[in-house]
């Protein structure tokens, strides 16, 4: 039985040192690549892993069936420590995350079970503008007003952008913000603006563009103040947050809240995928974005343009964004209410 037993496990070991070796193309052949979006349904999020799992696997070299499946929770943290720890490492199964991973590492490690330095960073289809909207019929539909009058702002969690940024414009600008956690997705803060719930929340102008475009021309929102590159889709009028701080301190908090912004929606896979196949998969990536019936689809659904980051350059900022200032974060830990 004991030697029944070895022969079996050697014929595993081999078995998978034959799999790992495989080309890529027999590898990916027939195969399915799952992307893992850590977000709920019909957010900017969800919708451009969406369009990108529709047009990536006819870039991958054995064309395999790409599927989309929702794993929500904890600002993408759970979906990025199931990645990291238990998704199989052989390139089949990617993630997908919202744009605050990074800053989620930094600050609550014992959350985010991860380190953004071992994931196989596969590309970025592009960054984002960050933006705090309101309702036009809040209290306060500007900065100043901000500073004298309460706001009630819906997001996610605190390892989010959507709450980062308002919590730091906060402590930066001194405005009246209070901070409504527990909704799993933009969509369900703009769901609970429609009922009255809250004032406004957190976004970007591509999800506005995407979930509720009637609202950016019928002036149904006022938009307080953004962060990260400013928008094709426009932000004329729109203050900018680094454009009203002036010491060391508060310029690199800013750099700190523009970390989600730079990153975008990333894709990853996770540590150990063979190298040879994290190649294929970032070659994938940066012909699925010079595909032009792809970019079309993108900017049509995904209401942006594309502002693609390869894999290489996408491995480079996260090493530079992990190297935050140790002050910086204890400043934001102090600000975000984080032990």
């Amino acid at each position: 039985m004991i030697k029944l037993i070895q022969h079996f496990a050697v014929l595993l070991v081999l078995a998978q040192s034959a799999a790992i070796a495989q080309p890529a193309e027999d590898f990916f052949a027939n195969r399915t690549v799952t992307i893992l979006v850590g977000s709920g349904a019909g957010g900017a999020t969800d919708i451009s892993a969406r369009v990108i799992g529709q047009y990536l696997g006819s870039h991958i070299p054995g064309n395999p069936t790409v599927i989309v499946v929702n794993m929500p929770g904890g600002g993408s943290a759970t979906m990025s420590n199931h990645v990291y720890r238990s998704a199989p490492k052989d390139g089949s199964t990617l993630g997908y995350s919202l744009p605050g991973i990074l800053t989620a590492q930094l600050l609550e490690p014992r959350r985010a079970r991860y380190d953004g330095r071992e994931f196989n960073w596969i590309g970025s289809a592009l960054q984002y503008t960050g933006i705090i909207s309101v309702l036009s019929t809040a209290p306060a539909t500007t900065i100043e007003q901000a500073r004298q009058t309460e706001l009630f702002i819906g997001t996610t969690g605190r390892g989010s952008p959507a709450y980062q940024f308002p919590a730091i414009a906060q402590a930066l600008l001194g405005l009246k913000f209070k901070l409504i956690t527990g909704y799993e997705s933009s969509n369900d803060v703009a769901l609970a603006m429609e009922r009255n719930e809250v004032h406004g929340q957190s976004s970007s102008l591509e999800y506005w563009a995407i979930s509720r475009p009637d609202w950016l021309t019928n002036g149904r929102i006022a938009h307080l103040l953004y962060v990260g590159p400013p928008n094709p889709l426009g932000t004329p009028g729109v203050p900018y947050l680094g454009d009203f701080v002036t010491t060391p301190e508060d310029k690199a908090m800013v750099d700190f809240i523009e970390i989600g912004s730079r990153l975008g929606w990333p894709l990853f896979g996770p540590p150990g995928v063979p190298p040879e196949r994290v190649e294929v998969l970032r070659q994938a990536f940066a012909d699925l974005v010079a595909d032009p019936e792809f970019a079309r689809d993108f900017e049509a659904t995904v209401k942006a343009q594309l502002n693609p980051t390869t894999g290489a350059d996408l491995a480079a900022f996260v090493d530079r964004a992990l190297n935050t200032p140790q002050a910086t974060l204890e400043a934001a830990k102090e600000i975000l209410g984080i032990d």
